[in-house]
This record gives structure tokens, C-alpha cells and sequence, in this order.
């Protein structure tokens, strides 16, 4: 229901307009009064009404002077004026202040009634406007994170899809020019992707600036697409193999720590567990923990090899205090158990 305050200074009037709005209690409801235009200013905070209903002769401050301050305040709300037949005239000035309607005095049911229905109508047409331009612009956000996405993912023909979905939603909703909407969108663009580019550590090309584009056509914005598409994927190989060369090297100082853990490599290189497990082995082509296996049998095999440290001494220098697990660990890459491999060693 929407609310409905009302403002004069004849009791009468109160009565009769309560009446009236009560009988259309299904779409209005009465929620306060004033006698002049100083005290409907004060109450219309704590009412929050839709309409006002006002008279323009009263004293303290007249109509006309209260719609004034009270629309610089609360533009939404719809002002009806009540007036007197002398003061017809005056009563037409007040349009110039947004006032939506007027009703003659004394107050003629149908009248009354035809109008609010049509006022009615009004505010649920708004409503519903509203409505969908709220919802226009929630999905207008999600499409703009979904096309980042793409883009990242270097799925070019989904971001060009999805742009054209975005272009039909568009035109159903235009507000704005649409160079100025898909400039919105390249902002967008630009400000997320150097963002998640930044969070990997990944180096932004001085080339990588496409927010000042000015009278950005559909074309160039696909074309821009493609563009950013690649140089993110040029950007993120160099980064990858970058941080997989500091991973790397981590690992080589580290690998006697026998906790070290591939969440351990990751934060040590500023990245998420998934995004370097992943990166990982499509650098080296081995995974993580065969990677780190493999480093720790390669060293053990060296110490075996080259000095006259004791095996359980070996195992625990490149990373396994339970001997047992080492013992299998080494056969199970190499075919001999630590002892069989130094004795062969030794014996040549």
C-alpha cells in the first residue's frame, strides 16, 4: 500500500479525505496530518509518505512554500493540492513545482477516487520500471565479472557471446549512450583484470591501459578483447614460469624440512595452492609432490655416492626421519634400497 499524508488546516477536510482514503484501503493508507506547511515538514521524516495531500491557503506557511522545501528534500513523493474555485489559478502555479494533480473543494467522491486510481497506476508503473532497472543493473554486474572471467580464461568466444547478450540487454534498457555503456564496461574490464593480474605478482605491460578510450564502438571493444586476451596470456606465461623458477629454487634450499609443503611453496611465491599446483606441473610437467620425491632421491643418491655419512643420516638430511619410509621410497625410484646402492658404489 502506498502512504498518504495529509496537510490543511479544516478538520472537516481530514475527516472526509480519511474516509475516502480508507475506503481504497487496498492500495492506500493514511498515515499523518499537519494544520500547516512548518509541521507537515517536520513529520513528513518519521512517516516516509508516497503522497501528500496539502491545501494551499494556511497559516503559518502556505502550500505552495511547503511543496518547495519539502521537494528539494523528498522529490519522489507526489503532491496532490487541494484548492478552493477562487483560487484555481493560483492552484496551476504550483505545477511549476512538480505538484501532480489537484482537487477542487469541497471534495467530490468519484473525483477523488478517479484520481488516486490513477496515481495509483502511476506509482505501480514506476514501481515496476524501477524494478527492472534494478534487476538490469544487478545482471549487468554479474555479466561484467562473468566477462572478466572469460577473458582471463582466455575463452574468446564466450566473451564475445556474452557480449552480445549484454548488447540485447542493453537495448531493452538504454539509459545512456552506448559508446558510454561499453566504455563502462572497458573500465570495468580494465580496473578487474589489472587487479587479479596484480594479486599473482604478474607484470602489467605499459601497453595494458584501455579506460580512456574515447567513442568506443562494439567492434572495438571485441577487438580490444582480443587483444587483452592475449597479452594476459603473455603476461601469465612469463609470470608462471618466473614464479615456478623462485618455487624451484625454494624447493632446492628447503627440500631438507621435512614439512615443506606445497602450500608452503605457494605462499612462499604469492599464490593460491590450486593456481600453483596447477602451474606447476604444466611448467615442469611433473607434479608437485613427484617433483619434490624425485629432488629428495636425487640428493640422497648423491650423498650415498660421494661420502661416508650413515644412510639413516642421509635419510633424515634430505627430509624423512622415518628410515623405513626413505629405504622404500629410494627402491621404489631407483630399483636398489640405500645400502644395496652404496655397496654397488663403492664396489666400482
Amino acid at each position: 500500500m502506498y502512504r498518504v499524508m495529509l496537510v490543511d488546516d479544516e478538520y472537516m477536510i481530514h475527516l472526509s479525505l480519511k474516509k475516502l482514503i480508507l475506503s481504497m484501503e487496498n492500495k492506500f493508507l493514511a498515515v499523518g496530518s499537519a494544520e500547516d506547511g512548518n509541521e507537515a515538514l517536520q513529520l513528513l521524516d518519521s512517516v516516509s509518505p508516497h503522497i501528500v495531500i496539502t491545501d494551499i491557503c494556511m497559516p503559518e506557511m502556505d502550500g505552495l512554500e511547503f511543496i518547495k522545501s519539502a521537494k528539494e528534500k523528498f522529490p519522489s513523493i507526489v503532491f496532490i493540492i487541494l484548492s478552493g474555485y477562487n483560487d484555481f489559478e493560483y492552484a496551476q502555479k504550483a505545477i511549476r513545482y512538480g505538484v501532480t494533480d489537484f482537487l477542487l473543494k469541497p471534495i467530490v467522491p468519484e473525483q477523488f477516487i478517479k484520481t488516486f486510481n490513477q496515481i495509483y497506476a502511476k506509482l505501480k508503473a514506476n514501481e515496476q520500471t524501477f524494478s527492472q532497472q534494478n534487476d538490469w543493473v544487478l545482471n549487468l554486474e554479474y555479466y561484467k565479472k562473468q566477462l572478466a572471467e572469460h577473458i582471463w580464461n582466455a575463452k574468446e568466444t564466450d566473451a564475445s557471446n556474452l557480449i552480445e547478450i549484454i548488447l540485447n540487454h542493453y537495448q531493452k534498457n538504454q539509459q545512456i549512450p552506448l559508446s558510454q555503456f561499453l566504455e563502462n564496461i572497458l573500465f570495468f574490464l580494465d580496473k578487474a583484470l589489472k587487479k587479479r593480474m596484480e594479486n599473482l605478482s604478474l607484470k602489467i605491460p605499459d601497453h595494458f591501459h584501455w579506460s580512456n578510450n574515447i567513442e568506443i564502438s562494439l567492434n572495438q571493444l571485441k577487438t580490444i578483447i582480443t587483444q587483452m586476451i592475449k597479452i594476459i596470456q603473455s603476461s601469465r606465461n612469463l609470470g608462471s614460469r618466473q614464479n615456478i623458477l623462485k618455487a624451484v629454487q625454494y624447493m632446492e634450499e628447503h627440500f631438507p624440512n621435512e614439512s615443506l609443503s606445497l602450500q608452503d611453496v605457494a605462499n612462499f611465491i604469492g599464490v593460491s595452492d590450486a593456481y600453483f599446483s596447477r602451474t606447476f606441473k604444466e611448467e615442469m610437467g611433473i607434479g608437485f609432490i613427484k617433483y619434490l620425491i624425485d629432488l629428495r632421491m636425487k640428493k640422497a643418491k648423491e650423498l650415498l655416492k660421494s661420502s661416508n655419512i650413515k644412510t639413516y643420516e642421509v635419510a633424515l638430511y634430505v627430509g624423512y626421519s622415518d628410515y623405513p619410509h626413505f629405504s622404500r621410497t629410494f627402491k621404489k625410484t631407483f630399483g636398489l634400497t640405500p645400502s644395496e646402492y652404496r655397496k654397488i658404489k663403492l664396489s666400482s
